[in-house]
């Protein structure tokens, strides 16, 4: 999983946070989906700046420095399409690299909602991640999984910045 682009912008109450990352799945992850597995993707945000912000808005009234937006991969044999799932929303694709394409893609994700740095337009930094979620696997697809490569599937984080986009 390679990212590609990240960027930021302010909106009224909140920052809108866009990336897209190119997602490959291995052979295992494919037969796992191709067998009716669901894979679950996680993007994650983290606010690495201004860190005294974060830190007194965490005491003082448990603000919340990350953010998370978990997306459902699956295959459906008897349509042969792939669907990418975000809550009771979904959208199909005739071939797996659309959806691993479409799924590398976020746009407009409300993050720092009804913060002083989203109301006040004030610099920010932090760092935004896409991961294969193991942990929101079925329980015994989480324990073969532990120890094995193929079933780890990680962008690493990348900075994004109301100076300018990461990457």
């Amino acid at each position: 999983m390679h990212p590609v682009s990240t960027s930021a912008e302010y909106a009224s109450e909140h920052i809108e946070l866009n990336a897209r990352f190119q997602l490959g799945l291995s052979q295992t992850l494919e037969d796992a989906l191709a067998n009716g597995l669901t894979l679950p993707f996680t993007y994650e945000f983290q606010l690495t700046r201004p860190r005294l912000y974060a830190w007194y808005r965490q005491a003082a009234d448990s603000f919340n420095p990350t953010a998370s937006l978990t997306y459902r991969l699956t295959y459906h044999s008897l349509s042969r399409q792939y669907r990418v799932n975000y809550g009771s929303f979904y959208r199909g694709f005739a071939s797996l690299d659309e959806a691993l394409s479409a799924l590398g893609v976020v746009r407009n994700w409300n993050v720092l909602a009804d913060t002083g740095i989203a109301k006040d337009k004030d610099p920010f930094a932090g760092k935004i991640r896409l991961r294969l979620d193991v942990s929101q696997l079925p329980k015994p697809f989480q324990l073969s999984t532990m120890g094995q490569g193929d079933w780890k599937l990680e962008s690493g984080w990348i900075d994004v910045s109301s100076e300018g986009g990461g990457s």
